[in-house]
């Protein structure tokens, strides 16, 4: 039985794994430099941990668990109203796109991690599902339900992401692109 000081530690030392993976990468995510973002002896993380790859796993669901509540808090606040398709372009890139670039390039991150490591899949697959529906409810929310399938707003933002990034464009950057790329598209269906 974990005590409250246990599960504390093994939070931190998430939490630090998680901010470590959003600042650098997975690469980042090491048994020393977690410890020492965490402030707590080296040890603890094998002590909490089995391995690096455990540790990782942790910070990757921790991540995909606020994607997958900031999504949700989105869609819930959202009225429904019949919006025009730049707007709903723009609500959707937003969604689709944590607000810190470091962030954003971490849950691309994950695609990739998933398609290498299966140990990381299902949280790639979790998040995935969530954006399929938070676009599927703004687009329900909004009167363009029945006008093209989430699946498709997806690949259409995550491809404008891409560029874009591989451009070097920021967060505001990036968020422009993928509205513009999904308002062709949404003024087309």
């Amino acid at each position: 039985m974990a005590t409250a000081k246990g599960e504390q530690r093994r939070a931190a030392l998430v939490r630090a794994a998680a901010d470590l993976l959003l600042d650098g990468g997975l690469e980042a995510v090491s048994h020393r430099a977690v410890a020492g973002k965490a402030g707590v002896p080296l040890g603890a993380t094998t002590y909490y941990f089995a391995d690096l790859t455990e540790l990782r796993r942790a910070a990757v669901e921790a991540l995909a668990d606020a994607d997958v509540a900031r999504m949700s808090a989105a869609v819930e606040a959202l009225p429904a109203r019949r919006r025009g398709a730049a707007a709903v372009a723009r609500m959707i890139a937003a969604l689709l796109t944590p607000d810190e670039y470091g962030a954003l390039v971490a849950w691309y991150e994950r695609y990739v991690l998933a398609a290498r490591e299966p140990l990381f899949a299902a949280a790639a697959k979790r998040t995935n599902a969530a954006a399929r529906e938070s676009v599927a409810a703004v687009l329900d929310h909004s009167g363009l339900a029945a006008d093209i399938p989430p699946h498709v707003v997806l690949a259409v933002v995550d491809g404008a992401v891409l560029g874009a990034l591989a451009d070097g464009a920021g967060l505001t950057g990036v968020r422009d692109a993928a509205a513009d790329a999904l308002t062709v598209v949404l003024d087309r269906s």
